[in-house]
């Protein structure tokens, strides 16, 4: 008889103790943006390098907002790709547009990357 007791409240703290732990990560707080900004890009790179870009949004009333939540993609991911956090990999010699956009509001900006061929030494 004890078991069937002690498994609803063995089960209830497994259920309320990792939303008391207080270690949930940074919460993000979605503001609306007006416009996006390229900061840093990466104009030229060798095929196999990466590079970081980087962006910010801006508020309607022109905050800058430095950790808004953005989408990057690529025109041409057999060229260059992005992840999530706006690193680009150089895969193959050509262009791509690489985009950062706005995940809630408006507002997107583009930047072109050329990745050059190595030739081996």
């Amino acid at each position: 008889m004890r078991i069937q007791r002690t498994a609803p409240l063995i089960l209830a703290a497994a259920l309320l103790l990792p939303a008391c732990s207080g270690d949930s990560g940074p919460t993000v707080i979605e503001i609306p943006l007006a416009a996006v900004e390229i900061t840093s890009g990466c104009s030229s790179m060798a095929e196999g390098t990466t590079c970081q870009m980087a962006a910010r949004g801006i508020t309607a009333e022109g905050q800058i907002v430095t950790n808004a939540v953005l989408r990057w993609s690529s025109s041409a991911s057999s060229v260059a790709q992005v992840d999530s956090d706006g690193q680009v990999f150089a895969i193959a010699p050509g262009q791509a547009t690489i985009t950062v956009e706005a995940a809630f509001g408006e507002g997107s900006d583009s930047s072109e990357v050329f990745v050059l061929q190595v030739f081996p030494k």
